[in-house]
């Protein structure tokens, strides 16, 4: 049974949902967290109050020490639509469900402050949201860019299965039934990119602030069992790749990848019975990889490249499977 089930007349109820046009004609209110930001979080903001929407910005500073309570104080004096709100430094997960409790828009988008969008982003996405109605939820290609200004990129081009899926589409693709667990095959939304209808976002509760990591993914998956979902391929948004943006902790993160893969498995399989394996072999790449870089895990390092080309048989996992063997062959001599 699905998980949310029990709960879907509160999710498909339109007379909630329509209550929450605001009276003020709010279309869209944007969730920015910063913590000692201030390098980037200028060009953040402007990105945001120069869109052509009717808009809040609502910034959660997670108490920064650089100044920029001080930048983000005279901001909001000097525009209106900016409202900060102080956070409890509990994480970023925690800091956009403040302002998810205090969002007046019809739709909430969502921008880190280290990245920036281009112009007419938001124009764009609300206008075809308009006319796919099914939609719930937003997501557009989004370029990156490294701390020298280095072009490193396009996202979609990291994930081959979900380029192939809708590269013979238009410029503009919704995803419904079984197309839709191709969000749960590889983590392809970036968070810096999405709209999402405010009534379903509250209704879920937001972010899951117990998950170490990937919260965001887990968030979409949830929504993503609710309505449709509208895909741009036309790159809005520029972000930063960061040298310290990496976790460290390898193995709480891949807990909590397994953990968001198993609470939605019986979902998906649902939709589509043969997303499990692929969605499954990059857990197993994960953990391959982990115990690539642990004395004495050889032979688990190598179980798990073999479990990942099982689900997932490209050339990239096979090189890596190879490459792994080979050099334990070596070593062993």
């Amino acid at each position: 049974m699905s998980i949310y089930k029990k709960n879907e007349s509160i999710y498909r109820n339109e007379a909630v949902d329509n209550a929450k046009t605001d009276s003020k004609g709010v279309e869209v209110t944007v969730i920015m967290p910063t913590y000692n930001c201030l390098e980037y979080l200028p060009k953040a903001v402007e990105s945001v109050l120069s869109q052509n929407a009717t808009l809040e910005l609502i910034v959660i500073d997670d108490c920064s020490t650089d100044g920029s309570d001080e930048w983000l104080h005279q901001k909001s004096q000097q525009d209106a639509r900016l409202k900060v709100i102080k956070g409890e430094h509990k994480g970023v997960s925690a800091a956009r469900n403040l302002a998810i409790k205090e969002a007046r828009g019809h739709w909430v988008a969502f921008l880190d402050a280290d990245d920036y969008w281009y112009a007419d982003k938001l124009e764009d996405q609300l206008a075809e949201l308009k006319k796919h109605p099914s939609c719930i939820l937003s997501f557009t290609e989004y370029d990156h860019f490294g701390e020298k200004g280095e072009y490193l990129g396009a996202c979609f081009d990291f994930w081959p299965r979900f380029q192939k899926r809708v590269k013979a589409e238009g410029s503009v693709v919704c995803l419904s039934g079984e197309q839709k667990t191709s969000i749960y095959e590889e983590n392809i939304i970036g968070t810096s990119t999405v709209v999402v209808k405010t009534s379903y976002l509250q209704a879920v509760e937001g972010f899951d602030e117990t998950l170490f990591s990937a919260s965001d993914w887990d968030l979409w998956l949830k929504i993503s069992l609710l309505g449709d979902v509208l895909v741009h391929k036309k790159s809005t948004t520029n972000y930063l790749v960061r040298s310290n943006s990496i976790s460290r902790n390898a193995e709480r993160r891949i807990a909590s990848v397994e953990r968001i893969l198993d609470r939605y498995r019986g979902d998906m399989e649902t939709l589509n019975p043969e997303c499990c394996a692929p969605a499954y072999a990059r857990l197993y790449i994960a953990k391959a990889e982990a115990y690539q870089h642990q004395s004495g895990h050889y032979l688990s390092a190598l179980n798990h490249y073999i479990k990942a080309c099982s689900g997932l048989p490209t050339k990239r996992n096979l090189w890596a499977l190879l490459s792994h063997f080979v050099k334990g062959a070596i070593h062993q001599r």
